[in-house]
């Protein structure tokens, strides 16, 4: 009901609505044992029918999933659940893709099953080899799970993306230590460039702009920040 109401509301002026975000992830779905991909489906549906009643030139994205490999309860990996969406029967009820492929510190167009830097603090992404650590692995999985589904002709909606870097990052934001901010701007380009050409992503959202002009310096979001 709501969705629909937005959807009559803001016809002409928006474009497009993204159902839920990060619905992969416990705390995001409301605690630990609620990442359930059809139970989001089911959601995904309802919005779809509501929205495209009121509104039927406006897109419905789904939920941007966020990338990991962390297991049950708390986690579902990303690919294995946009398989599972698939499975589901949604296929008919969405327009677009959510994704929000990170980078910690791996470069923007790197391939996730070689990439190396010996240099760096945080090794994960270089020992513990996962589509997750880099943003290119990540949107080619989600491609090719849509095209093993027949959906080759939609596209991927990237609703945020980015790097983070910082001179000082604290515990669990060991990665934004790797990155210069010359490297961060470097990647960011080289995304918004490699999706302009890629065929099959119809939007890309940074994440995000200016959170450095507002939170402190200690504070994990201004390390994204390009302000």
């Amino acid at each position: 009901t709501f969705v629909g109401q937005v959807a009559a509301r803001y016809a002409g002026k928006v474009q497009a609505i993204e159902v839920w975000s990060e619905q992969n992830l416990f705390y995001e779905v409301g605690g630990v044992g609620r990442v359930n991909p059809a139970i989001y489906a089911a959601l995904l549906r309802a919005a779809y029918l509501a929205v495209k009643a009121s509104n039927p030139n406006m897109l419905v994205i789904t939920g941007g999933l966020v990338p990991t490999g962390a297991p049950l309860p708390y986690a579902l990996d990303d690919i294995e659940y946009l398989s599972q969406l698939y499975a589901q029967g949604t296929r008919s009820y969405f327009d677009a893709v959510g994704a929000h492929p990170g980078g910690y510190n791996c470069p923007a167009l790197a391939d996730w099953r070689i990439v190396t830097d010996p240099t760096a603090l945080f090794q994960a992404p270089f020992t513990a080899r996962h589509h997750s650590w880099c943003f290119l692995g990540t949107m080619e999985g989600y491609r090719s799970v849509m095209v093993n589904n027949g959906d080759a002709n939609k596209r991927i909606a990237v609703t945020q993306f980015g790097w983070a870097s910082s001179n000082n990052a604290t515990n669990g934001y060991q990665y934004a230590g790797d990155n210069t901010q010359a490297e961060q701007s470097e990647w960011i380009v080289e995304a918004f460039q490699w999706g302009k050409s890629s065929g099959w992503i119809n939007m890309m959202i940074l994440w995000n702009l200016n959170f450095g002009a507002y939170y402190p310096p200690d504070n994990p979001l201004t390390y994204w920040s390009l302000i």
